[in-house]
C-alpha cells in the first residue's frame, strides 16, 4: 500500500471515529503532542480535545472531505483539502464548511495524527 492511500485511510478512520465518539481508537490514531487548532482559533491539546468529545461538548454528527492531497516529506505526511462537517458544539449544530491543513508523523508505532489546522472555507 502506498503512503499516501495509508494516509487517506487513517484519516477515514479518525473521522469514523471521532463521529462513532471511539475514543479507544482515537488514542491509538492520535499522537501525544497532537495540537488541534480549531476554525474558531482555539487549539486543543490531545488531552483537551479527547475529552471535549468523551465529555459530549463536541459532537461529530458528519465529516466529507474532498480535495485531499496528501504530501511525504520525510517522517512527516501533510494532508490539506476541504472538510463539510456537522457537529453540535455544546448543544449548539453547527455547518462548517473549512480548509484545512492536518499532520501525521511516523513514529515507531506506525503514523500518528499530530496536528490539525483549519479555517473557514471563503465564499
Amino acid at each position: 500500500m502506498s503512503s499516501e492511500k495509508e494516509i487517506l485511510g487513517l484519516e477515514d478512520k479518525r473521522f469514523a471515529a471521532m463521529i462513532a465518539r471511539d475514543l479507544a481508537a482515537l488514542e491509538k490514531l492520535v499522537h501525544e503532542q497532537l495540537l488541534y487548532t480549531h476554525s474558531s482559533g482555539v487549539t486543543d491539546t490531545k488531552a483537551s480535545w479527547l475529552e471535549s468529545i468523551k465529555a459530549g461538548k463536541a459532537k461529530y454528527k458528519s465529516v466529507k472531505c474532498t480535495d485531499r492531497k496528501v504530501r511525504i516529506l520525510g517522517e512527516v505526511a501533510l494532508v490539506n483539502g476541504k472538510a463539510a462537517i456537522e457537529v453540535d458544539i455544546s448543544g449548539q449544530p453547527k455547518s462548517l464548511r473549512l480548509l484545512f491543513l492536518n499532520a501525521w508523523a511516523r513514529t515507531p508505532q506506525g503514523w500518528k495524527f499530530v496536528a490539525w489546522q483549519s479555517c473557514a472555507e471563503p465564499a
